[in-house]
């Protein structure tokens, strides 16, 4: 007679049983992609930044499902690209971000949430056809400042003859700049002095009076446009001869995966 205690096989519930509840979440997500910080060294170097750890680097994390729906959910007009990098950046304040540090770590964390190839629909301008492109983000290229940079900077206005220093955009400004109109009328908030005058109530009015040379001047300065990620790229339709270099298509489906 067999002995069905000692012949008797584990039920795979019984197997289940034996493990802790952690240890089945663990190997249920066993091939999950890694979700560990990377360092990043952004396009101005940290030079203007007090880090919260400064022997370490600004790090990022990849994007989780729930940092997909925060981002989803656009909550009462914020921006929900601040907000995401406020959840995924590490060891900086997301408000003290200069732009060109800003865009860069949007295209980093696209990069590493999603993968390296982004596809976006192009309507060609030549033909009307809707085009499917990829593009690699690692491709684009990144100019980092120079050791010369400072901030605030100190430019000559060529037609008033006049030094003038003035302080990069953060994050912390982007309300100042939600339109063309106030942008130029909030432009006199970025320059701490002309001609070693300091006073802000001086400062604010001589700045929309500007000549439109040194008004020009002063706004490629702020830009700092030659600096950070460039996002030009070339568009080639398929179906016509229509080539032009453009920037890249950053739609809604940016931060999706495709």
């Amino acid at each position: 007679m067999v002995n069905e205690a000692a012949g008797a096989i584990e039920k795979p519930q019984e197997q289940i049983n034996k493990l802790s509840e952690q240890q089945i979440i663990d190997n249920i997500l066993a091939n999950m992609p890694s979700t560990e910080e990377i360092a990043v060294e952004v396009p101005s170097l940290n030079k203007f930044y007090t880090l919260q750890d400064p022997g370490k680097p600004i790090s990022l994390r990849p994007m989780t499902f729930e940092d997909e729906k925060i981002m989803m959910s656009n909550v009462g007009g914020v921006d929900t690209l601040n907000v995401l990098l406020s959840r995924c950046v590490s060891n900086i304040k997301v408000d003290s971000l200069l732009q060109m540090d800003k865009l860069y770590l949007i295209m980093k964390l696209r990069e590493i949430s999603y993968g390296d190839e982004y596809q976006a629909s192009i309507t060609c301008t030549g033909c009307a056809k809707e085009n499917k492109v990829k593009f690699t983000l690692s491709n684009l290229p990144v100019r980092y400042v120079e050791e010369t940079l400072t901030d605030p900077q100190t430019i000559h206005l060529p037609i008033l003859d006049k030094e003038i220093k003035v302080r990069l955009p953060r994050v912390r400004d982007e309300n100042y700049f939600s339109n063309a109109q106030q942008a130029m009328g909030n432009l006199w908030r970025f320059v701490e002095s002309i001609d070693n005058c300091e006073a802000k109530t001086v400062i604010s009015k001589v700045i929309p009076q500007l000549p439109l040379k040194d008004a020009h001047v002063l706004l490629e300065v702020m830009g700092a446009s030659q600096y950070g990620t460039d996002t030009k790229v070339r568009f080639a339709c398929n179906y016509c001869s229509h080539n032009e270099v453009m920037e890249l298509p950053i739609t809604a489906d940016f931060f999706t995966s495709n």
